[in-house]
């Protein structure tokens, strides 16, 4: 995957779901080492990058407080994609699966990177509004 297959798949696979859940991509980078996006929500930013010199992929979900981000090692405050799938995975209805594998048919990827990134997209798209919902009444509540 290049970078510019990168941006491609960020604003095809990521963009559409995070805008309706009121995130905007303030910064893409393209790197001798890397590849990231980042998105800006209300309460939260993501962080989408790919190294691809050790072939890794991260989407890690920063929290926010008075403008300040959570901690990187703070997993509770700052869970990564896998955490949020742990988590509420099993909490996702048949129809949302239905519905997020017909919003990806046109989406495409070639190489092993390209396909690990558009489902990573799905993967958020499925996990992440559960995830705010809570982080919203936890809030709330205190």
């Amino acid at each position: 995957m290049n970078g510019e297959k990168f941006i491609n798949i960020i604003r095809a696979a990521f963009c559409p779901f995070l805008a309706e859940l009121g995130f905007f991509m303030n910064r893409s980078a393209i790197s001798g080492r890397m590849y990231h996006a980042e998105f800006t929500g209300k309460r939260n930013v993501i962080s989408i990058s790919y190294e691809f010199g050790d072939d890794a992929l991260f989407v890690i979900i920063f929290s926010t407080e008075k403008g300040e981000l959570s901690h990187y090692d703070d997993l509770v405050s700052t869970p990564r994609l896998s955490n949020l799938n742990s988590r509420y995975m099993r909490l996702v209805s048949p129809r949302e699966r239905i519905e997020t594998d017909i919003a990806f048919s046109a989406i495409t990827g070639e190489g092993k990177a390209e396909k690990l990134l558009i489902k990573s997209a799905k993967e958020l798209r499925l996990v992440l509004p559960k995830y705010m919902a809570e982080h919203d009444a936890s809030k709330r509540a205190t």
